[in-house]
């Protein structure tokens, strides 16, 4: 289609959109009910894929012309590669089909749309950490009351993209201070943050939103709690490309389109996903709140 309305009348003629993303089967009708209720002759076939692995997979089957998925989430460093072997539809003027999308949910190329968001807080046992201890910015963390008993993830993401806005010398300075606070290093989220729950650990300095938003989703009853710091870390989670010889092209157009605009990432925000630049979203006013800034 060449505008929107094209686009929709056949995406409804197409009736469904098969797509690969990182959504557990739990999470998908939380964030497609908006796009059912809104296209409801619209099948969405989700297929949940993570790693590089299955994004090698989805290359080196486009290579031999077979397309499993019309949409699929293409992880950042893999992008070039796609687009330069032409496996990638578009590019698409985002922009001008879905105005109400944010600038930075767009890959200036016109292939990438970023619908999930990872966000960068503190997060601790409500029933371990008083009050006046709860960090509320970065270098809360490197109060020696927490030396040898908080938890840090070994993949720094956490701080690779606060360097973003620190520059690489405060950011290697911090790092060097947190380390000689003497954090428990742990890699995996889920993981940390149950031992956490459990009352293994008072505090994680560095943790995923959408993890910890995920335990309480499932047990409103676990033993986490959230603080937003000053300088809140947010990085593209999940982007979304249109595959060229897909069956359902227009429908995943649509699809993409309608996760991207506000009202898809409030779909996302019950999953802990949405973007912390959509007004009047949750991320958006728990930072407000917090009287922080996005990083």
């Amino acid at each position: 289609g060449k505008n929107l309305d094209e686009i929709t009348k056949l995406a409804v003629k197409e009736g469904k959109v098969r797509i690969a993303s990182a959504l557990e089967r739990d999470e998908e009708p939380l964030v497609f009910k908006g796009f059912y209720q809104k296209y409801p002759k619209i099948k969405i076939e989700p297929t949940r894929i993570t790693g590089a692995d299955a994004r090698e997979k989805i290359f080196t089957e486009g290579l031999a012309g077979l397309v499993e998925y019309d949409l699929a989430d293409i992880s950042s460093e893999v992008q070039e590669k796609f687009i330069k072997a032409g496996l990638l539809d578009g590019p698409f003027p985002w922009h001008s089909l879905f105005p109400n999308i944010d600038a930075k949910q767009l890959s200036p190329n016109g292939y990438i749309v970023a619908v999930a968001w990872s966000t960068h807080i503190v997060a601790y046992n409500p029933s371990l950490v008083p009050a006046d201890r709860v960090p509320k910015k970065w270098h809360d963390c490197l109060d020696p009351y927490w030396k040898g008993k908080f938890v840090v993830d070994t993949r720094p993401k956490t701080f690779a993209t606060l360097a973003v806005a620190w520059g690489e010398e405060k950011t290697l300075d911090y790092a060097k201070r947190l380390k000689d606070n003497q954090p428990v290093w742990k890699r995996g989220q889920t993981e940390a943050l149950t031992q956490t729950a459990a009352g293994e650990y008072p505090m994680i300095c560095g943790s995923y939103y959408q993890s910890l938003h995920k335990l309480l989703r499932r047990d409103p009853k676990t033993k986490l709690a959230v603080s937003f710091p000053t300088e809140v870390g947010a990085s593209v989670g999940e982007t979304l490309a249109v595959l060229k010889g897909g069956q359902n092209p227009n429908a995943a157009i649509l699809l993409a389109g309608w996760l991207a605009s506000p009202e898809g990432q409030k779909a996302y925000d019950q999953i802990g996903r949405g973007s912390p630049f959509v007004e009047g979203g949750e991320k958006w006013q728990f930072i407000r709140k917090a009287g922080a800034k996005v990083i």
